[in-house]
């Protein structure tokens, strides 16, 4: 079997940095740390085909309770003029009829969640959490423990004293469609609605596929919500987040670029007594976006792309609010001619290196991004079809800040 040889050039690359004297060669962004902002990257439901996404979120502050605000961001599609407009597409575009056209969408719905100290909470995307699903939608009064409570001023002027920790104010609803696909981003808040430097969050999603006939398995794809640590710092603005340059924002910056280790689409399991072939998609979100005037970021993601022989290709593609797809769709619409494909490639596996460029747009309205992600690899053997979501490599912090606008 062969073997990845990556010594070369990131030996080069590491050399260079140092003689250049650039130290920006590491990301604070994390998968796997708490954070202020969290963000789930692919969230996913499709009633049709089985298709559902767990969501989980904990506050690991094991003594004081977090308010958090929450945004899903709809990314799917709907048609356009023609004789049924506004209709769901993302799974086919042959919905859209009389001429209309099948057009991705960027709606943004937000909600809620007030977690108490070391609380973990988990809800279906599908489905939301009502109030009576809560774990504890009412506190009880400390010298009354019969006394639902609120807040402290329920437990007053009889029989005094304090409210127990809840969830009360919590609201998480559904996803607004179905079939839906997007992602989810939640804010550390205070009892106003203003964003706070409190390091106190960590998420999980798991894409998950049920079985609909005697022959497919149940699929789970899971992956670690990515963490935007707070630096404590401020620029005076409440509804603005400021992420990065440096360690002068409010938050960590956006990674500069983005590692993928993969196998090249349509390869062989290489592990003996397999049939399955090997695909690979792209979740990619911006990391700057406009919740006040529902604009989204875009960016210019430039891929580099190496396969085992250390030979390089290249692409690029535009991100704008949301991008899922397959490795060898990024760059044409035959996946056989794709610069990922295993036959282009020459290799079973390879690296590609996402370089994010944010440029503005008027036609859409679009502001300037750095991007996030993560990875999904699919087997698939006869009906029978495995995923893996995987977090993908962060390295270096943008030049520019990204910025996040809450209302």
């Amino acid at each position: 079997m062969r073997q990845v040889r990556w010594a070369g050039w990131t030996t080069a690359l590491a050399a260079a940095l140092l003689i250049g004297g650039q130290t920006r060669v590491r990301a604070d962004i994390a998968s796997d740390k708490p954070a202020a902002v969290v963000v789930y990257p692919k969230v996913q439901v499709s009633g049709a085909n089985g298709v559902d996404t767990t969501i989980r979120l904990a506050n690991t502050n094991t003594t004081n309770p977090i308010n958090v605000h929450c945004y899903y961001v709809n990314a799917s599609s709907y048609c356009v003029g023609g004789t049924n407009p506004g209709e769901n597409c993302t799974l086919s575009p042959t919905v859209c009829q009389g001429g209309g056209v099948c057009l991705p969408s960027w709606q943004e719905t937000d909600f809620r969640i007030v977690l108490t100290a070391g609380q973990p909470i988990e809800w279906v995307a599908s489905e939301g959490l009502s109030d009576n699903a809560l774990p504890l939608p009412r506190g009880v009064c400390v010298r009354n423990p019969t006394r639902q409570c609120g807040s402290d001023a329920d437990c007053n002027p009889f029989p005094g004293g304090t409210c127990t920790q809840s969830n009360a104010g919590t609201r998480i609803p559904p996803v607004p469609d179905d079939p839906f696909i997007g992602e989810l981003r939640c804010i550390a808040i205070d009892a106003q609605g203003n964003p706070i430097p409190r390091n106190d969050l960590k998420g999980e999603g798991q894409v998950v596929t049920f079985p609909s006939d005697g022959v497919a398995v149940l699929d789970i794809a899971g992956y670690n919500a990515i963490g935007i640590q707070a630096t404590g710092q401020s620029d005076g603005v409440a509804n603005q987040l400021v992420l990065g340059p440096g360690r002068s924002g409010e938050y960590n910056g956006c990674p500069n670029y983005l590692i993928v280790n993969h196998f090249f689409d349509g390869a062989a399991n290489p592990v003996p007594g397999t049939d399955a072939t090997i695909n690979t998609n792209l979740v990619l979100v911006p990391c700057s976006t406009d919740y006040l005037r529902q604009i989204p970021g875009l960016a210019v993601a430039q891929y580099l792309v190496f396969n085992e022989f250390e030979q390089r290709f290249s692409t690029s593609r535009a991100v704008r609010c949301y991008q899922d797809i397959q490795l060898s769709r990024i760059d044409t619409a035959n996946s056989a001619r794709s610069i990922w494909n295993v036959s282009v490639a020459g290799t079973l596996t390879g690296q590609t290196r996402i370089n994010p460029i944010g440029v503005p747009s008027t036609n859409p309205p679009s502001i300037p991004s750095g991007l996030l992600g993560i990875a999904v690899e699919t087997h698939t053997a006869s009906a029978r079809r495995k995923s893996a979501a995987f977090n993908i490599h962060m390295a270096g912090d943008r030049d520019a800040a990204d910025v996040m606008i809450i209302p």
